[in-house]
């Protein structure tokens, strides 16, 4: 008697384990920023240091007060600065097309008092002069000083994730700035020994990346343009984009979180400032944040080019896995 064959029963093959974080991460991260953002405004500081305080380059006056704040801002990241005259003097010119910034000063003039005596009557008032830095002086070269180097060391991890992502575009460091340029598609970083610490070296070059994952070969996210201007709400939701892609991967790969979160914060209270300080906004670029994040790290996360208006509203459809204006 022939033996009936019993038909197998196949069982659901197993998934492969992934080595995905678990989608709540990139959620208790966000909840985390804006609990600390409703604690209180937190004053924003640049992780890496460019010749020392803002100050004239050709007397060597240290500016003072609100000058003290806003040069290092506005400038280039060299906070060395010359009148159109003094460029003249040394030798040089302002190259054209150059923007002057405003330095205010105070002064006092003296009036009589009417009352026909001797003494005199103090007004004060407020005057401002035009300085440029002093990259923007050509035709002779400046005598620079040094910059102050720290022995950081770059982190092991962080730097794994940044050279194994394949379409990684080229890192310089030619420039005390940071910034990413989507025409050239190219990154520009302070030299890691100008940084604060190795951590926040790696927070402005994961912050700078997440910028290059919306380039037009990649994600391709609308906000990131060629001609984007700065003061425009593209411009904001593309920088909290960035700033939040970045605190993701210094979560994900071991960054120390009092090394970078409070200028985090800073940086993503500044740029909600520009949008109404909607927080909405702030879990929409999460989720952008979490895709530029993935593609970093090489997970798949949504269609090249797709739009993720659907995946911003709710980070648990996300694959979940460079800060710094």
């Amino acid at each position: 008697m022939k033996a009936t064959a019993k038909t197998a029963v196949k069982k659901p093959a197993k998934k492969a384990a992934s080595n995905k974080p678990k989608v709540d991460v990139y959620q208790m991260l966000t909840d985390r920023f804006i609990a600390k953002m409703e604690a209180g405004m937190i004053p924003w500081q640049k992780p890496w240091q460019s010749y020392g305080p803002a100050r004239n380059f050709a007397s060597g006056h240290v500016y003072t007060g609100i000058n003290a704040l806003l040069l290092p801002f506005l400038c280039d990241g060299i906070p060395l600065f010359v009148t159109f005259l003094q460029a003249k003097e040394l030798g040089g010119n302002i190259r054209a097309g150059a923007k002057g910034l405003p330095v205010v000063f105070y002064n006092v003039v003296e009036k009589d008092n009417g009352k026909g005596d001797d003494k005199k009557e103090k007004i004060p008032f407020i005057r401002y002069t035009t300085v440029f830095s002093v990259s923007d002086v050509e035709n002779v070269v400046l005598d620079l000083p040094e910059l102050d180097q720290r022995p950081n060391e770059p982190i092991a991890a962080a730097q794994a994730v940044v050279s194994s992502w394949g379409q990684c575009p080229r890192i310089e460091h030619k420039q005390q700035r940071a910034f990413y340029v989507p025409s050239l598609d190219y990154v520009n970083m302070p030299l890691l020994s100008s940084f604060v610490s190795a951590e926040a070296y790696h927070s402005v070059l994961f912050h700078e990346l997440v910028h290059a994952t919306g380039h037009k070969s990649r994600l391709f996210r609308a906000d990131l343009a060629d001609n984007l201007e700065k003061g425009s709400a593209g411009y904001a939701r593309e920088e909290l984009t960035a700033e939040m892609g970045a605190a993701f991967l210094c979560h994900l790969v071991g960054i120390n979180p009092a090394l970078t979160e409070e200028n985090t914060t800073a940086y993503l209270q500044h740029w909600l400032g520009h949008l109404k300080n909607d927080k909405k906004l702030l879990v929409q670029a999460a989720g952008h944040a979490a895709k530029a994040a993935n593609m970093i790290q090489g997970i798949e996360s949504e269609p090249h080019g797709a739009d993720s208006t659907a995946v911003a509203q709710g980070l648990v459809s996300l694959a979940v896995p460079g800060k710094t204006g």
